[in-house]
């Protein structure tokens, strides 16, 4: 049974202008997003060589520059976002990715707000 490959970046913490209302979103909130990508290739179990694997820093700009790229209403779409970023300059044959927007405006007190999403080539 051939191996099962996984990497991933945990809690990386950004600040976006993520909200419903225009209100929330005129200030900027600190969103946490982890990726756990899944690579076709499995060589770097063997050559330990970086271009036999995904490079997590190249990951983690992409999941930076798309919370960059503008506002968001909800943080699901975002995360679709940064699926579609991710699926599209990696060799990937899956992706989670999680946002998690901590103590949202929800009027009770709550640790976080979370979203997550699988996505497939």
């Amino acid at each position: 049974m051939p191996d099962d490959l996984t990497i991933s970046l945990e809690g990386i913490e950004l600040w976006s202008h993520c909200g419903v209302s225009a209100k929330e979103r005129a200030v900027e909130q600190r969103l946490i997003v982890d990726v756990l990508m899944r690579p076709p290739a499995r060589q770097a179990l063997v050559s330990d060589e970086l271009a036999d694997t995904i490079d997590y820093g190249t990951a983690a700009a992409l999941v930076y520059a798309a919370v960059e790229r503008g506002e968001y209403k909800l943080i699901e779409h975002l995360a679709s976002v940064i699926a579609d970023d991710l699926l599209a300059a990696l060799p990937l044959i899956e992706v989670r990715v999680t946002v998690r927007k901590p103590s949202p405006p929800v009027g009770l007190p709550v640790s976080a707000a979370c979203a997550e999403l699988v996505r497939r080539p």
